[in-house]
């Protein structure tokens, strides 16, 4: 008797098996999503929802957001990015003020405003500020008894040098954007923007570092002399009267672009890492606050908006997305989404409406078939 039976013989048959090769087909399943499609009562804000799919999709090998539509432009300053507000005080005031105004603003102390949140061209943030700033001073004289309107402040915006010009007509001032502002947000998951050594606050985005700025003398009137040297952006006030103007100049240029890049958080299957932003002390020994945050994003999506005074090349921008999953993936029946900034801030969408696509990339067994196909000749 032969002792040297072949491994592929069966153990009771002198027949060979026939080893049986798996085979499976791809199936491709696309589901849109749209942020109005979520739970409003359980989910209030659309930068965070959960939807559960119209059918269980099973054997998943891979999935990616395949195109997506959000809104072009976000509002650049409001509560959540908290950047809305500023503190200023008022020095060396107008001795041609009537002596009632000139005690009160002597002792105006700090005072503050609150711009409105939106989306803002250099030119209308200027005049916003402009505005609010006069109307501080104005409330705090009726506030204490005093009508008198004041519309010292002007804001100009440089247009050539990308810059914010802060200047008064008649009394000198201080930006005291050392002091911190306090902002009470509707969303708790908000970071704390202020320790941020950018994108800190107001000031920040108007190009001026976290500290306090004192408006410099001068006795010239100050012009726009890169197109017309006989437009003045800041002149002597006539009442009171004045021949000394203040002023201060932003040191670097605005930032004004409002969101470029938003990205998607997909709970359970990010695979995108980042670097966290912010780093102060990356060759230190001690302290180094190097870091970066692994699997925190699923997409990142470009948002092709073409703000004032920038320019970005929209040649080859496309969603960066995809997670491959070995083994295949057994069953999803939720996803949770999640929309933020670099800097983790959530997106302000204004309850604005947009869609998203995602692919599911499905293994399906299948037994291998072959066709043999007659063509007909009236074909050929």
């Amino acid at each position: 008797m032969n002792t040297n039976m072949n491994v592929n013989m069966n153990t009771y048959s002198n027949h060979q098996l026939i080893p049986r090769e798996q085979t499976f087909v791809l199936d491709r399943k696309f589901v849109t999503i749209h942020s109005n499609d979520r739970d409003i009562k359980k989910w209030p804000f659309p930068n965070h929802f959960e939807i559960t799919l119209p059918e269980t999709v099973t054997n998943i090998d891979s999935m990616r957001v395949v195109e997506a539509k959000l809104p072009s432009n976000y509002y650049n300053f409001s509560n959540e990015l908290q950047n809305t507000k500023m503190s200023f005080s008022l020095t060396n005031i107008n001795a041609n003020w009537t002596s009632a105004v000139n005690a009160l603003l002597t002792n105006a102390g700090v005072l503050s405003i609150t711009i409105q949140s939106g989306f803002y061209t250099p030119q209308q943030l200027a005049s916003e500020l402009t505005y609010k700033l006069n109307k501080a001073v104005s409330d705090y004289l009726v506030a204490n008894g005093n009508t008198t309107a004041y519309n010292q402040f002007v804001v100009h915006h440089d247009v050539v040098a990308m810059k914010f010009l802060f200047g008064n007509r008649s009394d000198g001032f201080v930006l005291r954007f050392a002091d911190k502002m306090e902002y009470t947000v509707n969303q708790c998951e908000q970071p704390n923007a202020w320790e941020r050594y950018s994108q800190w606050g107001l000031g920040s985005f108007l190009g001026f570092e976290k500290q306090n700025y004192t408006g410099v003398a001068s006795t010239t009137e100050l012009i726009s002399g890169w197109n017309n040297p006989a437009s003045k952006w800041l002149q002597f006030s006539t009442t009171p009267a004045s021949i000394i103007v203040y002023y201060t100049q932003a040191p670097l240029v605005f930032k004004l672009s409002g969101e470029t890049t938003v990205y998607m958080e997909l709970d359970r299957y990010n695979n995108i890492d980042e670097l966290v932003p912010f780093s102060e002390s990356t060759n230190s020994m001690y302290n180094n606050d190097y870091s970066g945050s692994v699997n925190s994003a699923f997409a990142k999506i470009p948002v092709k908006v073409v703000p004032y005074g920038e320019t970005f090349d929209s040649i080859n921008e496309q969603i960066i997305s995809g997670a491959h999953f070995e083994p295949p993936l057994e069953r999803i029946q939720k996803l949770k989404f999640r929309f933020r900034n670099h800097v983790g801030a959530l997106i302000d969408f204004q309850d604005f409406p947009f869609s998203f696509t995602v692919e599911f990339n499905c293994l399906r067994n299948e037994i291998s078939k072959k066709y043999s196909t007659r063509v007909p000749n009236v074909y050929t």
